[in-house]
């Protein structure tokens, strides 16, 4: 496992290990290197640039529609918590090209997670007409990488990094692209 793109079997083993934390982990879900996730929650972005939830998937509310031409964020059910050496990357499901949603993304990697920290996408309707998607689409896919065995210089979060991390995990932080969530 050096430098490579994990696969399904590397996958469920570092998490059943408990190397790689995995929170709302299902492994009859894993795909051969990569795991899909689902959808916990919309929110809509004010002129603010503040964060505000509109809609929670559960037994009851099972779609949601975005309005054409409009921006929010959605929460990720799953939970990640990665080890220093192991980096999570995000790929857009194509049901969600495919129904003409852009997702903005990006990726993770140690400290991310060591406070429950939520995983959280941009969703751009790109389309005139409202789309909707349901509480059982896959929303994007996380694929691992283990660089742990490689000879990996020393890395600590730089003094811009390490601000947003605290203001994203302090207790009063609604910024515009995060809001703890104080799950337990």
């Amino acid at each position: 496992m050096t430098g490579q793109i994990l696969n399904n079997k590397q996958i469920d083993d570092l998490i059943k290990q408990g190397i790689i934390g995995f929170s709302g982990y299902d492994s009859a879900k894993l795909q051969i290197a990569q795991y899909p996730l689902s959808a916990m929650s919309i929110s809509e972005v004010g002129p603010d640039h503040k964060a505000k939830e509109i809609f929670r998937f559960d037994e009851s509310h099972k779609s949601f529609s975005f309005a054409p031409q409009k921006y929010y964020l959605i929460d990720i059910l799953e939970e990640i918590r990665l080890p220093k050496g192991i980096i999570g990357r995000f790929i857009p499901s194509s049901s969600f090209i495919e129904l003409g949603l852009s997702i903005t993304a990006g990726k993770i990697e140690y400290p991310y997670g060591q406070n429950k920290e939520r995983i959280r996408f941009g969703i751009f309707n790109c389309l005139t007409i409202e789309t909707t998607i349901f509480n059982d689409y896959r929303i994007a896919y996380v694929e691992f990488f283990d660089l742990r065995g490689l000879a990996n210089l020393e890395y600590q979060l730089t003094p811009y990094d390490k601000n947003i991390y605290i203001e994203r995990t302090h207790d009063d932080w609604d910024g515009p692209n995060y809001e703890r969530d104080n799950r337990e």
